[in-house]
């Protein structure tokens, strides 16, 4: 039975296109000091320090970094590429996309972390009173527009509001929403804080947890307020950066039971 040899050319086409697409990336070693630390390259895990990072970006492109390590500040910053010559690009690459990928990352980058100080910690939790524990509860998300991340509101909602459960009566966002539209109805609805704080009252909770988060220089800022619906009073606050929500809420109910 004859067996079938594909062409020589074939493989010539095959090894060519293998070597043009190689010499299309570049790559970056990421270390860190101290090492050990947890890498986000455009928000994907990659690995700890030192990790190498590669992609076939075109030149000019900005590599978002964020290294992070327990007791240390959380490190965020763009490298672009724009460091040095890619010598495989230029001879191979240049055919397909002129001058795409003629630049490379810099060899590599070095991220010192400062440690953490009561001055500059990345999460401060204020609590009034813990009064309202157990008590009926509405969490309304004002913002959410992270640096990296899902910016669904009603995902956040969600999430801080399962967590909140451990020590709240969580309504259904839902029961607010109906007396707000009754309110738009009567003309006296208008979307501020005061008069979610209102709708919450209507709907018989004891307080609003107003969430927002937004990106300030490449740092993810997340603020937590429970108001109180009859008398306006602040009951806690929580303001972090670059924090997870089950961070947040921990160090919330820690503060709480203390």
């Amino acid at each position: 039975m004859p067996i079938y040899t594909a062409p020589k050319h074939v493989f010539a086409w095959l090894l060519a296109a293998l070597i043009l697409l190689s010499s299309c990336s570049s790559s970056i070693l990421i270390s860190s000091v101290p090492s050990k630390a947890d890498v986000y390259a455009n928000g994907e895990y990659i690995g700890q320090t030192p990790v190498r990072h590669r992609d076939s970006e075109v030149g000019g492109s900005l590599l978002d970094l964020q290294i992070e390590k327990e007791g240390y500040e959380v490190l965020t910053t763009g490298v672009e590429k724009r460091g040095r010559i890619n010598l495989w690009a230029l001879m191979g690459c240049w055919m397909l996309f002129p001058l795409a990928w003629l630049e490379m990352y810099p060899k590599r980058y070095l991220g010192r972390l400062q440690p953490i100080t009561k001055e500059h910690s990345p999460l401060h939790v204020e609590v009034q009173t813990s009064e309202a524990v157990g008590s009926n509860i509405f969490v309304v998300v004002l913002e959410n527009a992270p640096c990296h991340g899902s910016t669904n509101a009603s995902v956040l909602e969600a999430s801080i509001g399962i967590r909140l459960m451990e020590k709240y009566r969580v309504l259904e966002r839902q029961a607010l929403d109906v007396v707000s539209a009754e309110q738009h109805r009567n003309m006296t609805w208008i979307h501020d804080e005061s008069s979610i704080v209102d709708a919450g009252k209507f709907s018989g909770a004891r307080g609003v947890v107003m969430v927002s988060r937004f990106c300030d220089q490449r740092s993810t800022l997340t603020s937590m307020r429970f108001v109180d619906c009859e008398s306006g009073a602040l009951h806690w606050a929580v303001l972090a950066k670059n924090q997870t929500v089950d961070v947040l809420v921990q160090a919330l109910f820690n503060h709480l039971d203390s």
